[in-house]
């Protein structure tokens, strides 16, 4: 099924363009929907040349290391752009795509968007704008890996999905309205899900709350910003 204008409005990189531009893209686009837990692809597996946008739903990345252990690299939400080696690359998929739940992804032919941007130069600048903020993030995430104690990195990984998804403001605080279970959280800042549950439970005890199912509330936003200044 071939997304619409209407659809292909909606992702940030093509909102300013025309109608008639817009259609012809649409003609090469195609919306695939994955169920929850299903694989979009795995690490190695090649992709097709195509961009990739997430139109609605999350993804989780995650990556093998040579040791065997398995890692969370990030979540994606709607809006999203991901698989830079099927646009600018050899193709290969480097880590793993899995749907957190069920999802739909829209892809457009390379052909097709080198076309797109023939006519508008400004849809390359926005690409290598997303990519450039995503290798700045990754080049954090490394620091942080590094130099970081775990509580800081953890907190670190808290206040990412918070201003990532946005929270819901209760009685109890600023609610993250993405889930971060204690064995998601371990995964993507490199500790076991004992030393998640550990620092949660001692070290944040008084700045957030973890209820079941890895629900987050910032009880004490003040202390929250100040652990990470």
């Amino acid at each position: 099924m071939n997304a619409t204008i209407q659809q292909l409005k909606t992702i940030h990189i093509f909102s300013d363009l025309n109608a008639e531009v817009l259609a012809e893209l649409a003609r090469s686009s195609e919306i695939d929907i994955y169920q929850q837990g299903e694989v979009l692809i795995h690490e190695g597996e090649k992709f097709p040349a195509k961009l990739h946008v997430i139109f609605c739903g999350r993804f989780l990345v995650s990556k093998i290391a040579l040791s065997g252990k398995e890692s969370n690299l990030r979540a994606l939400s709607s809006g999203e752009m991901f698989a830079a080696p099927a646009l600018f690359g050899d193709g290969i998929a480097p880590a793993t795509v899995t749907a957190l739940q069920d999802s739909q992804i829209i892809t457009i032919d390379k052909s097709a968007l080198i076309k797109t941007i023939q006519t508008a130069p400004e849809v390359a600048l926005h690409i290598l704008h997303y990519f450039n903020q995503r290798l700045q993030e990754m080049h954090q995430t490394i620091h942080g890996l590094i130099s970081e104690k775990a509580v800081i990195r953890l907190a670190r990984l808290i206040q990412y999905t918070a201003r990532q998804y946005g929270v819901q403001e209760t009685k109890k605080g600023a609610c993250l309205k993405a889930r971060l279970p204690h064995q998601q959280m371990a995964r993507m800042v490199g500790i076991t899900y004992e030393e998640s549950v550990r620092i949660v439970k001692k070290e944040l005890a008084t700045i957030i709350l973890y209820e079941r199912g890895g629900i987050i509330t910032i009880q004490d936003s003040s202390a929250f910003e100040s652990l990470l200044f």
